[in-house]
């Protein structure tokens, strides 16, 4: 009786390519004799092309395919997939590849061959001797900083490759892994180094293998790049701290914070726009403190809605149009106007036009008013705009 490797395919939106990968995958049956791949394609609800119905078509003309249904997540559709193979294959060895056509297949046979030489977990690298990545240079810096990153904080330093999905592993060492503590259920890519980082907290004995990663054969590519790497550091971040004794939920934390830190990056933006021009109003114009706010803040407003529309706020779901937020937005800056204009004002009329000697340089008062500014309007925009101007709303 052949020995079965169980490959979880992951979908969303993939009748592009599914059915090409689907043919790949199977053909490496040839290359492991006394082996079955049983393939088990686990599709997201959210999914709206017809990927379910192109495996369903597949799946009656071949019993080595089998179609499930996840919530939205890479996470949840690998674990779900994994679970459902243990409970119902009965797999020798649990594997997963990305279904978009980027892993060349053949990995899998040297992935099962890691396992037949005593491994508990085998990992497919790019980034050792054999591995190739023919993505973009950009994509190609991105990969070997986030897995130089997770070497050096999080560790192990003896693994190269953190963030591909190209895996394989015994049901075993799956089984005693910490699914309470590993993040599966986030909507992001963390999965990939955290499960790494489970199994190796798990006890597996562990390898790398060598793969080829290059463009998607259709579509394009659903990793946002930036949330990405705030997730890798954090993720890391927390690691490092609990193998410290530091018992601070720190990735938890930095997932909810995740669109303040942005908002605050953006403010930051703004703030550094703002202050230019508020300078530019009373070294150029004569402008008085208070009225070169008032100028300034409005310009670093419109600079903000439009970073904070397309990136910190791009992702929620609005019945407004952009001219509709924009003038929201406006609206809602104005309370934060009014607070700055007032304390600059404030301030001014306390203290007025004076200098102060720090370090033997002339500091002028008026930009101690400016920054006196920025935590009590920060506050006051990110809370209205949060639940205002960007607030979720169903369709």
């Amino acid at each position: 009786m052949k020995k079965i490797v169980s490959v979880i395919l992951p979908t969303f939106n993939e009748e592009a390519n599914i059915e090409k990968t689907l043919k790949r995958v199977l053909e490496q049956e040839k290359d492991l004799p006394g082996w079955q791949i049983d393939v088990v394609i686990v599709d997201d609800i959210r999914s709206s092309d017809n990927t379910d119905k192109i495996i369903q078509k597949l799946s009656r003309k071949d019993n080595r395919i089998y179609l499930i249904k996840a919530e939205p997540g890479l996470g949840v559709s690998l674990i779900e997939g994994h679970k459902f193979a243990t409970a119902h294959l009965h797999p020798d060895i649990l594997a997963q590849l990305d279904a978009d056509g980027q892993v060349e297949p053949d990995v899998l046979v040297r992935l099962v061959k890691g396992i037949e030489e005593g491994f508990d977990f085998v990992i497919g690298s790019r980034l050792i001797s054999g591995g190739r990545n023919k993505l973009s240079l950009s994509r190609r810096l991105f990969t070997l900083g986030s897995s130089l990153f997770c070497r050096l904080v999080m560790g192990p330093t003896n693994i190269k490759e953190f963030t591909n999905s190209a895996r394989a592993f015994t049901p075993k060492i799956f089984k005693k892994i910490n699914l309470d503590r590993l993040p599966w259920r986030e909507k992001t890519f963390i999965i990939q180094p955290a499960f790494l980082n489970e199994m190796i907290l798990a006890g597996a004995k562990y390898k790398e293998v060598p793969l080829i990663f290059k463009n998607r054969l259709e579509g394009y590519s659903k990793n946002k790049v930036f949330n990405y790497t705030y997730d890798v550091i954090s993720y890391c971040l927390d690691v490092r701290l609990h193998k410290w004794g530091v018992n601070i939920s720190l990735y938890k934390l930095s997932r909810r914070a995740k669109t303040l830190v942005k908002f605050s990056l953006v403010g930051a933006a703004g703030t550094t726009v703002d202050f230019l021009f508020y300078k530019i109003f009373i070294n150029y114009f004569g402008f008085p403190p208070a009225t070169s706010k008032g100028f300034s803040a409005e310009i670093a407003i419109i600079n903000n809605f439009f970073l904070n529309n397309f990136w910190t706020f791009r992702y929620r779901k609005t019945k407004t149009n952009l001219w509709q937020k924009l003038g929201i937005f406006n609206l809602v800056s104005l309370g934060g106007l009014i607070i700055a204009v007032l304390i600059v004002k404030l301030l001014h009329n306390i203290y007025g036009d004076g200098f102060i000697n720090l370090f033997g340089k002339l500091i002028a008062y008026n930009n101690f008013y400016f920054f006196a500014t920025i935590i009590p309007v920060m506050i006051w925009n990110f809370t209205i705009n949060h639940f205002i101007t960007w607030r979720h709303q169903e369709d």
